[in-house]
């Protein structure tokens, strides 16, 4: 069974909400048969060197400067039960939770600079997909 592994910098009265989202969207996959179900466990992370501050700095970098307060990385480990899709699509649906889907413009040419319409993430994060 495929295991998604979430790394993400969330301030510590923010972990267990964002742990019930992850729960939440296992649940509504589950009521749509794309899986029969989702466990979501969240830990303290142990995180290679360097990988902590690296967050903290892609949220300096996406938010003006501003330090994310009260903030540790938090690892959510989500096992999709009964799921025959790809884990990839699956992983980046998720991902949506942490970063908002930019809304790109249908003309050609304003897309050709994508990173003008990029969204920063409400939370850094790395993942991990274990098969």
């Amino acid at each position: 069974m495929p295991q998604i592994q979430f790394d993400v910098l969330v301030p510590a009265d923010r972990a267990e909400a964002l742990q019930e989202r992850f729960a939440d969207a296992g649940e509504k996959l589950a009521a749509a048969g794309v899986l029969e179900a989702m466990p979501v466990e969240s830990t303290q992370a142990r995180l290679q060197a360097g990988v902590a501050d690296q967050l903290r700095q892609t949220y300096r970098d996406q938010h003006q400067g501003r330090d994310l307060e009260n903030a540790e990385v938090v690892r959510y480990l989500m096992r999709p039960e009964g799921f025959s899709g790809s884990v990839n699509q699956l992983t980046m649906a998720l991902s949506r939770l942490l970063t908002p889907a930019a809304e790109l413009p249908d003309d050609p040419v304003l897309l050709e600079n994508e990173t003008a319409h990029e969204l920063p993430a409400v939370y850094p994060w790395t993942v991990e997909i274990f098969r």
